[in-house]
């Protein structure tokens, strides 16, 4: 399943339509048809897509807790690195508090957040630049699943490295005119990104190696 088409579901499911509306759409999205195709469906047909679906998603969820964060991945034709390691080398301030304001809505934003951690690199390995919504566009054809663990990976490594750079945060925004007050209210509110949200089980020893490894 693509972010693309996850955003699609998560959506159609969040909103206020009644069940049968929601279930038709969803087939309708599943299987890359309008809703007034799906209505002409003969009703056994439905309900076995419908049944389907929900048998997809218990699958899904079991995969969302097994997987694993990635190095690299080929989306839509290109070849992207994805980069954690907000330790190893000096931060861009801007584009880290891009990421952290995404991550106000993670499934809504997540091809975005995926471009802002991710470079793309030709055949030998060397990176090149792109615009990001050119980017965020190959990453909407990106499977969820593997999003979800980058993302996921990437916010757990902010929220234990965030008592180390919070001050070179600040210091690097205040210095492009943001104020001090908003500045330490977006990174103190984006600590909270991941609550509430299903954590894969590879994160419960990671936070305990995090913590060491920051020294905190």
């Amino acid at each position: 399943m693509t972010i693309k088409q996850f955003q699609e579901l998560y959506f159609i499911a969040s909103n206020n339509d009644a069940d049968i509306d929601k279930s038709v759409k969803m087939v309708g999205v599943v299987m890359g048809i309008t809703p007034e195709q799906v209505d002409k469906m003969p009703m056994a047909k439905f309900n076995k897509v419908c049944a389907k679906i929900q048998k997809k998603f218990e699958i899904f969820n079991i995969k969302l807790m097994n997987g694993k964060p990635k190095k690299g991945v080929r989306v839509n034709g290109r070849t992207y690195q994805l980069h954690y390691r907000i330790d190893k080398k000096p931060i861009d301030a801007a584009r880290y508090v891009e990421v952290v304001s995404f991550g106000k809505d993670v499934v809504g934003n997540l091809h975005k957040i995926m471009a802002s951690i991710s470079q793309p690199v030709n055949w030998r390995g060397s990176p090149y630049k792109l615009p990001h919504d050119e980017i965020a566009a190959d990453f909407e054809h990106m499977d969820f699943e593997a999003a979800y663990h980058a993302a996921v990976f990437f916010y757990l490594q902010y929220q234990v490295s965030m008592k180390i750079i919070q001050p070179y945060l600040i210091r690097e925004l205040k210095a492009k005119g943001m104020e001090a007050e908003k500045v330490e209210e977006i990174l103190t509110t984006s600590l909270l990104i991941l609550d509430g949200f299903q954590m894969p089980k590879w994160s419960q020893n990671l936070k305990p190696y995090l913590l060491n490894r920051f020294g905190i």
